[in-house]
């Protein structure tokens, strides 16, 4: 099956600096690499954690405060049983022992409230040594009474509620259960070392039953204790997990990025899957007005070649999102990786339709300004495969009066460096002539299976981009003469050498012998790239410090 892609926050480059990132994204296969920048469902995600842990300490809080509550106030049991059954009770060991417990408990109790925030780990601390150290307490006072078979005994099972206080994996209470189980019988029998009526009760017939029985009712109750936690942590985790966006209910995350994430989503009221673009929480006012700008700048466009955006909205959590086709297929940068130098007419095949969709762009005064094979996708239309989307319109300028377009700081080169005008590295605004020479450069690369140029960093591209003369790409494959001369006007360091704007760079690929000569064959289209099994994971497309 053809992975499933869209367009993405975070497009895969394979060099440049890292001076500063921007949504963008590699739209052909789910990627969870943890060293990219987590984006809004994990910042939610994060969210809901940091207000577990507040949940969380207040329930540890209130199993302490119980504990140290209950120690003192069950001591006139203790009195009880002295003056009903004088000589039943060590009544001074047992009063140490409280003493001792509420001690403990409310020592903890102080620190947990002292602190305004508890770590997980610390959580799970005071969470597990609870149960077993009230449980070696309550065995001890049971020996102060009747022994095993004391009233007392049969507390332990309320110490082991512990456990209910706080949902959690059942993973990080195992350790602790068992310590617990064993804290019973292990209680009884180190105090025979040092205890004359601990090492009496081991005389008596009865004791190991009924040691075994307490130990084994202790073990179910424990292991039930622990379950029920579990259960409640999972269903939390479910409800987080299968949460809705707006009519959308999302179902694996596809990319993130420096501003978000992209998620494959059902659509409930139209009953399909769809990809789901979603801003982090916490965005600045300049990525919100450029996510907003992306919508609407890829709304306007109409042609079949760009990806089309379905639905934009804000949940009332406060998640800002746009639905957009979720496509089928792989980015033209991966195809080519593959593949490697491609058939001129398939590679004249993908430049006519980009410089479609990017000539109706142009005309509507909207710039990409980040054309590259990353935001170029191949996918099917129908029956029909070889079908090239436009993606990501994330630094896209808007050259109209009403556009409000000031959202580049001064001194940042927008865009990937591979594929950066010289005039924009140089500080000029990027034109559609600028989109022109990204898309000659994507060109070349199809026609000859690498790069123009063989500087490896930022600085060096640059200079390459404003100095070096690109070869003539028939020194490396062979490609038609008037082929090369539109991939050579394209590549002009002078912007205006280049054609004015992609209608133009159409309408001299469509006079080129190849144009209309490729026929896609199910054998030569995109095979199935597997999105489960990504090596490489994507990094940010940038704007460059431009100095």
């Amino acid at each position: 099956m053809p992975a499933q892609g869209c367009a993405l926050f975070c497009a895969p480059v394979s060099t440049g600096t890292t001076a500063k990132t921007r949504a963008g994204g590699d739209p052909s296969g789910v990627e969870d690499t943890p060293a990219l920048t987590p984006g809004p469902l994990v910042d939610a995600g994060s969210r809901v954690a940091s207000e577990e842990l507040a949940t969380n300490r207040r329930r540890l809080i209130t199993a302490y405060a119980i504990a140290t509550i209950l120690n003192p106030v069950f001591s006139a049991t203790d009195f009880v049983h002295a003056f009903v059954w004088p000589g039943s009770i060590e009544l001074g060991t047992a009063l140490a022992l409280r003493t001792v417990g509420t001690l403990f408990c409310g020592g903890v109790l102080w620190r947990l409230r002292s602190r305004p925030t508890l770590s997980e780990r610390e959580i799970d601390l005071w969470l597990n040594v609870l149960p077993p150290v009230l449980i070696v307490m309550i065995s001890l006072l049971a020996l102060c009474i009747d022994g095993v078979g004391s009233t007392y005994t049969d507390a332990v099972n309320l110490a082991a509620t512990a456990y209910a206080f706080v949902p959690r994996r059942f993973t990080r209470a195992i350790a602790s259960g068992i310590v617990t189980v064993l804290a019973l019988p292990a209680t009884f029998l180190v105090a025979a070392l040092f205890w004359d009526r601990a090492r009496g009760e081991l005389s008596e017939p009865r004791f190991a039953v009924e040691l075994g029985i307490e130990t084994g009712i202790l073990a179910g109750t424990v292991v039930v204790l622990v379950s029920a936690a579990h259960a409640l942590w999972a269903m939390r985790r479910e409800v987080f997990e299968a949460r809705s966006i707006g009519r959308y209910r999302v179902e694996r995350r596809l990319g993130r990025g420096g501003m978000g994430e992209v998620w494959s989503a059902f659509d409930g009221t139209l009953r399909r899957r769809v990809a789901l673009k979603v801003m982090r929480l916490d965005a600045d006012d300049v990525a919100l007005a450029r996510f907003e700008r992306e919508v609407h700048a890829t709304t306007e466009l109409t042609h079949p070649n760009t990806v089309r955006v379905l639905d934009f909205g804000t949940t009332e959590d406060g998640l800002t999102y746009y639905a957009m086709e979720l496509l089928e297929g792989e980015t033209l940068a991966r195809l080519s990786e593959r593949e490697g130098a491609l058939d001129p007419a398939r590679a004249t095949h993908f430049a006519l339709q980009a410089a479609r969709a990017l000539a109706e762009a142009h005309a509507r005064g909207i710039v990409h300004r980040d054309v590259k094979p990353e935001n170029l996708f191949v996918t099917w239309a129908g029956e029909e495969p070889d079908f090239l989307k436009v993606l990501d319109f994330g630094i896209a300028r808007i050259d109209r009066a009403d556009s409000g377009d000031s959202l580049t700081a001064t001194g940042l080169v927008a865009g990937t460096p591979q594929y950066i005008a010289p005039e924009v590295i140089e500080g000029q605004e990027a034109s559609a002539r600028a989109d022109v020479y990204a898309l000659g450069m994507v060109l070349y690369q199809l026609l000859t299976g690498r790069f123009p140029y063989d500087a490896t960093d930022g600085p060096a591209l640059f200079l390459a981009h404003l100095t070096q003369e690109v070869a003539p790409p028939s020194r490396f494959a062979h490609v038609p003469a008037d082929l090369e001369q539109v991939v050579t006007r394209c590549l002009a360091k002078r912007p205006e050498a280049r054609f004015a704007d992609a209608r133009a760079l159409l309408e001299a690929l469509t006079r080129c012998d190849l144009a209309g000569r490729w026929r896609p064959t199910r054998t030569s289209a995109v095979t199935g790239v597997r999105a489960v099994d990504d090596e490489a994971a994507p990094t940010p497309a940038i704007e460059s410090s431009h100095r």
